[in-house]
């Protein structure tokens, strides 16, 4: 179902608050008192490049692929899709930048007093040390997100390692589907005629509607979810994320309240 003009509306006003709030977000991590030289590369060749990365991401499809388009180009969908792929490497790596920055300037360390491996500096459910380490107003913040975190990784792992994410051209109904399924068994099939296939394509084409959903893989049971809007989410619970960080961060610093 196309979006309304409501919808598009409220979308791109939110979409346009979280990238005033990204600005104001990069001034604060670029003003933190970082005591840990790989801590403040991280933050300023991690977290905050992956931002500008994300931010330009953002721009470019909601300017290659409106939300109300109907009828885009393959080369719109192309270039949304690369921006959309690129998007969600960054969105994931954000999250591991800000678990590093955290990591190594407060020297987040084991049970064992040692510095925790590599495999375990994360932000996610799964990593009870440093999570457990973040304020516990941070913690509970974290734990809003765990449904996020399994969205996240899912689509990340299928990109990475399985069926990269991808903008299908077309949504079908039953009735397309079955035309489409139709059209589908014809080619290859004993007495088939190749000089055929253009207009067989180009029939399957004209079937159904575009709507402005990604998707990896429909056989590992994966469901299209509406793009735009999807994105303005992620980038949206990385800002937060690294708000809560700069915020345990700062209390780090700060002098200690005078003992009465």
């Amino acid at each position: 179902m196309p979006y309304s003009d409501e919808e598009v509306a409220e979308m791109q006003d939110q979409r346009d608050e979280w990238l005033e709030r990204e600005s104001a977000l990069t001034t604060a991590l670029f003003r933190l008192e970082l005591q840990n030289a790989p801590a403040r590369e991280m933050m300023t060749h991690g977290v905050c490049r992956r931002l500008s990365d994300l931010k330009h991401g953002l721009k470019r499809v909601f300017e290659i692929l409106p939300p109300q388009e109907a009828e885009p180009t393959r080369e719109a969908v192309l270039d949304a899709t690369a921006f959309l792929q690129a998007f969600v490497i960054n969105i994931f790596g954000a999250m591991d930048n800000l678990a590093w920055l955290w990591r190594l300037e407060a020297d987040v360390r084991g049970r064992n007093g040692q510095p925790l491996h590599r495999n375990r500096i994360g932000l996610t459910p799964d990593n009870a040390d440093l999570r457990g380490s973040l304020s516990a107003r941070t913690r509970e913040y974290l734990a809003g997100t765990d449904a996020w975190f399994e969205y996240l990784e899912e689509y990340r792992h299928a990109l990475a390692h399985r069926i990269p994410l991808y903008i299908p051209p077309k949504q079908l109904d039953d009735e397309a589907a079955t035309e489409f399924a139709r059209l589908e068994a014809l080619v290859g099939a004993p007495g088939w005629d190749w000089s055929e296939w253009p207009a067989v394509l180009a029939a399957q084409r004209r079937l159904g509607i575009f709507e402005p959903v990604m998707m990896h893989s429909f056989g590992e049971g994966a469901r299209p979810m509406r793009l735009h809007g999807q994105m303005v989410c992620d980038f949206a619970t990385v800002i937060e994320v690294a708000e809560h960080i700069v915020a345990d961060l700062k209390a780090r610093r700060a002098p200690a309240a005078p003992v009465v």
